[in-house]
């Protein structure tokens, strides 16, 4: 009986310092999804922010996209993201977005949103990079 309480508490110490240790922004994945990862170019590191979800439409004619970016870190973020707009052969569309900068606070998430500049964009990719506070 005395080895099997010795076990037991062996296990809750190691389940105790596995929720107690923080989480390293460099074991963090950039993307929830193999698919979302497709559609995003890093520059270095997003510093334990990560894309979960990715949604796209067309409203009258014109691709429109929606990114949830979660900091799964306790510190805050400041993430610099822009839309590179594309047409149906692979083309750029538009001279390109510049940078714009959003800061995500620990734990929390932050929606991105990004309207391709005419008709001919049929596909897109998402340029970021982070560096923390």
């Amino acid at each position: 009986m005395k080895q099997i309480s010795k076990q037991f508490a062996a296990c809750a110490a190691l389940v105790a310092a596995c929720i107690a240790a923080p989480v390293m922004a460099d074991t963090i994945p950039n993307a929830s999804s193999p698919g979302i990862a497709s559609k995003l170019i890093v520059r270095g590191t997003l510093e334990g922010v990560q894309v979960t979800d990715l949604r796209s439409q067309r409203k009258n004619d014109v691709m429109v996209v929606q990114a949830e970016t979660v900091n799964l870190t306790n510190y805050d973020v400041r993430i610099y993201y822009r839309f590179r707009w594309t047409d149906a052969a692979g083309m750029q569309v538009g001279d390109g977005e510049v940078w714009k900068p959003l800061m995500i606070l620990g734990q929390q998430s932050q929606f991105i949103k990004g309207t391709a500049y005419g008709p001919q964009a049929t596909d897109f990719k998402i340029e970021m990079s982070a560096e923390p506070r």
